[in-house]
């Protein structure tokens, strides 16, 4: 078993054009996109529809990124995602980039997510639902 298969979510992430920096390859703050979009995706998956994300959910506390190997306009891309903690306001994220070459799947960048549950009517922060936990437990195992 490789240390990617225990993820249980991951996306294909488009390149677009604009992603690319002078020397050819994809800057470094778009990584921080990749991870919000797959994030995006993981919650949905994992929720099915079963949150009012107009009333709460979260907001980002912290990111932390390891840049590994560069990635350039005509890679393929994936973004896996995969929740690794669970507090009491908050959870921890961890994200990878992996690219598809003729030798497998290599790893271009990992790293973290914390986020923090919130009432947004209120803007205060909430304990973590303990639906949301059922969910993200049962996605997990």
């Amino acid at each position: 078993m490789t240390e990617f298969e225990d993820y249980k979510h991951s996306i294909p992430i488009q390149i677009r054009f604009s992603d690319i920096d002078k020397i050819n390859h994809v800057n470094n703050a778009c990584y921080l996109n990749y991870f919000e979009t797959a994030r995006v995706n993981y919650f949905d998956t994992v929720f099915k529809g079963r949150n009012d994300w107009d009333k709460q959910g979260f907001v980002l506390a912290r990111n932390e990124i390891n840049h590994l190997h560069p990635i350039h306009l005509e890679d393929q891309i994936f973004c896996y995602t995969k929740v690794t903690e669970l507090g009491n306001k908050s959870l921890t994220l961890k994200n990878c980039v992996l690219k598809k070459t003729n030798e497998g799947l290599v790893e271009c960048a990992n790293g973290i997510g914390i986020l923090v549950a919130m009432n947004y009517i209120t803007h205060e922060s909430i304990l973590l639902p303990e639906d949301w936990k059922k969910m993200i437990t049962e996605f997990e195992k």
